[in-house]
């Protein structure tokens, strides 16, 4: 239940990367908060309650999500084997999160955290909220069907926040990319030339933060990344600069050859019972030269520009 006198914030995906910075950051700014997940982690954060739920079940999200205040919404499935599988969790999830929602009356605001990839890859210039989505990948159409069913909230205002490349400490993606740079062998994303938008973690808790806290960006959908993007080889030189290691060797593979990787992921892992670091569908999202970013809209309405750049986030990710 809230704790008296403090707005309840719930957190869906609040047992990972981004969700556990967030936790922290809200409870820090004095605000009671409960973790919505499917399952009760080993390790608790200090300050924060936690509702088990099934997204299946829109009943057991009502009763866990009743006397918040508002809702983030993070949880997602980042790597499945079939679009069926992305739409059950990234879309139907989100609709009967959505649902339950709105048979909480104490809810009035829903932060949904989307993806660059709902938009899609940029054409030429970095891409704006003001261009059609032209989603590649199967995650990419479920994180857009995902945010059609979190418009369906009434209660109150929804901020759909689309941030590209995430990373910061302990984050499993950059994580596996790092251990492949320290191993002296790297792989080109995408065609030689594409370019890349990043986003520190500290930056985007700020930015959900904000979504929460204040008026100004209800009922919008916004890219939140750092305002300069980078080549890959740029970002790997970064990298093993941060971690202090020589710079790989840099490989280029077909479209084909990527493809045929992330079906072999997923064979593997089909008979593991792991989930996949790399699937088809990244392999999708990987033939795109550039999956880039403006931040311009987020700026003009919050009045700011300061962003972490990827060289001190990395510097602050490996120190």
């Amino acid at each position: 239940m809230p704790q008296t006198g403090k707005k309840t914030i719930a957190v869906t995906g609040g047992t990972g990367f981004v969700g556990k910075a967030l936790t922290k950051a809200l409870v820090g700014r004095g605000l009671a908060v409960r973790v919505i997940t499917r399952r009760k982690p080993a390790e608790l954060t200090p300050g924060v309650s936690y509702a088990v739920a099934d997204f299946s079940n829109a009943e057991s999200l009502r009763m866990a999500l009743e006397g918040a205040d508002a809702v983030v919404h993070l949880a997602a499935a980042l790597f499945c084997r079939s679009k069926e599988e992305f739409m059950k969790a990234n879309a139907a999830g989100t609709a009967n999160l959505a649902g339950a929602a709105n048979a909480v009356a104490s809810l009035k605001k829903l932060v949904y955290i989307s993806s660059l990839a709902a938009g899609g890859p940029a054409a030429g210039a970095p891409r704006t909220e003001a261009e059609p989505d032209a989603p590649v990948s199967y995650y990419g159409m479920s994180k857009l069907q995902g945010e059609k069913a979190a418009r369906d909230f009434h209660n109150g205002p929804v901020v759909i926040l689309r941030p590209p490349i995430i990373y910061g400490k302990n984050d499993s993606g950059v994580s596996k990319i790092a251990e492949w740079v320290r191993r002296g062998i790297m792989v080109n994303a995408g065609s030689s030339g594409g370019r890349f938008s990043f986003v520190y973690l500290d930056d985007l808790v700020a930015a959900i933060t904000a979504a929460l806290e204040t008026p100004n960006y209800d009922g919008g959908v916004f890219y939140v990344c750092e305002d300069r993007t980078y080549a890959w080889k740029d970002f790997i030189a970064l990298l093993a600069a941060g971690m202090g290691v020589k710079m790989p060797r840099m490989l280029s593979l077909p479209p084909l050859a990527v493809y045929a990787v992330g079906w072999l992921y997923e064979a593997i892992t089909a008979l593991t019972g792991n989930e996949p670091v790399m699937n088809r569908d990244k392999a999708r999202e990987a033939s795109a030269p550039n999956w880039t970013a403006s931040p311009a809209l987020w700026e003009k309405t919050s009045g700011q520009g300061s962003w972490t750049t990827l060289g001190d986030g990395i510097k602050k990710t490996f120190s």
